[in-house]
């Protein structure tokens, strides 16, 4: 049975799909020290599972994009879901920490195929407004991950498992198979090919160059995705910075922690819903990215401020953490919308491009911020270290906006005069 496109059903799968990198990311995170006292070795090393997984699912995007353009969504979707499934029960029987490092290497470029797929799909089926709610309801589904995937590891590691009092961290990436099966299962039955033509030529090598250097030189394109990424950087400085500054230097529990990264997981959530219900009711998207980007560039900077004063606190902190997220879930469907919008002919490599730059700039910010917390920069010197998360935060949501207002909105008024109308993306 096929699940119609504008169906409750249908935004679920899709949410699902791009829900598998937080899944796989954060549930084996409870497990950490499970793993590296069964594997007998460093937590450095079991750290590696995280980069190595991130490093697959960027670099897998490019590949499942312009495939997805020739072969259609769903026989990708289908060898993705299935990559994903196979790595993850070989993850659940891995002899070694190198068995295991390597096969969330391939997890997640199994997991890359959900995420690129996902966009490309709906810029097949939906237009203007109604794209822009479908891609903020995607994004609300899959932004509940993060806020429930360490309890659900917590969870299974409690189990009883044959006869022992609790289960072992192999559940986590059991569990993580089976729900790769489920998809390969609901992808198989219930998604129908959303593609109008595929295109022989797209992974031909001198095609599939032309096709990257259309977007990246595209100066709408281009924009919206830059937009998009460098926002997600100033979001993952949070998520990379949290932890650090939230448990060593505010000293708050583990379990209020835990409550304080879901409550701006709860912002992001309202922030697409909002999003999709202002975008079904009219309301322009530069209007929508111009406030939240403003917004979310007040909120940073307040923050900034605030780490540089003695006022600095869990309370004083984290209203502005909450709205700076809340922006990201107004932001990252209008932006995404924007960038994959112009060019339907090449949904999957736009969209390819969108994926590959965003996870590029959620690493580099996570990285600053770690080279910053350890005090390598005479930027953190003297000053509390909360000012690595917020900094790092501040600098990313402001060329965000520089992105916008230098590249993408100027783009797209030259449009507008070269076609003699007001432009806007419908």
């Amino acid at each position: 049975m096929r699940i119609p496109p504008k169906s409750l059903g249908f935004t679920i799968l899709l949410g699902a799909l791009s829900a598998l990198p937080p899944l796989s990311i954060d549930m084996g995170l409870p497990a950490f020290p499970q793993i590296s006292a069964a594997l007998r070795t460093s937590s450095g090393t079991v750290g590696l599972t995280l980069s190595l997984f991130m490093l697959g699912f960027a670099i897998a995007q490019l590949g499942f994009g312009p495939l997805s353009d020739r072969y259609g969504r769903k026989p990708v979707l289908l060898a993705g879901c299935g990559i994903f499934a196979l790595a993850g029960a070989v993850c659940a029987t891995a002899p070694s920490i190198e068995t295991l490092i390597a096969w969330r290497l391939v997890q997640g470029a199994g997991a890359g195929a959900g995420m690129v797929v996902t966009l490309a799909i709906v810029r097949d089926l939906f237009e203007g407004q109604e794209a822009r709610a479908q891609l903020s309801y995607v994004n609300l589904v899959m932004s509940a991950a993060p806020m429930i995937a360490p309890t659900i590891g917590g969870w299974i590691l409690a189990l009883p498992v044959a006869g022992y009092t609790y289960a072992s961290w192999r559940a986590i990436y059991a569990v993580l198979a089976v729900g790769g099966l489920l998809l390969v299962m609901a992808v198989a039955l219930g998604l129908s090919e959303s593609i109008a033509q595929r295109h022989a030529n797209a992974i031909k090598p001198r095609r599939l160059i032309k096709n990257y250097w259309y977007i990246l030189s595209n100066p709408i394109c281009l924009g919206y995705a830059l937009v998009n990424a460098l926002y997600f950087g100033c979001m993952f400085a949070y998520v990379a910075g949290s932890p650090l500054v939230m448990l060593n230097v505010f000293g708050v529990s583990t379990t209020v922690y835990g409550w304080l990264f879901a409550s701006t997981a709860f912002g992001i959530m309202v922030g697409s819903f909002l999003n999709g219900r202002w975008s079904m009711q009219g309301v322009p998207p530069s209007r929508l990215l111009s406030i939240s980007l403003i917004l979310g560039v007040i909120c940073s900077v307040a923050l900034v401020v605030i780490s540089m004063s003695s006022a600095a606190q869990v309370a004083t902190l984290m209203p502005l953490l909450v709205l700076v997220t809340f922006c990201r879930g107004i932001i990252s469907p209008n932006a995404i919308h924007g960038a994959i919008q112009p060019v339907p002919e090449s949904a999957g490599v736009a969209a390819a491009v969108v994926g590959f730059l965003q996870m590029l700039g959620g690493s580099i910010a996570s990285g600053l911020v770690a080279f910053l917390y350890d005090g390598h920069s005479a930027f953190t010197e003297g000053v509390d270290k909360v000012i690595a998360m917020s900094g790092v935060m501040a600098i990313f949501a402001i060329a965000s906006y520089a992105a916008y207002t230098i590249l993408a909105r100027p783009a797209e008024r030259r449009l507008a005069l070269y076609k003699g109308r007001d432009f806007q993306i419908k």
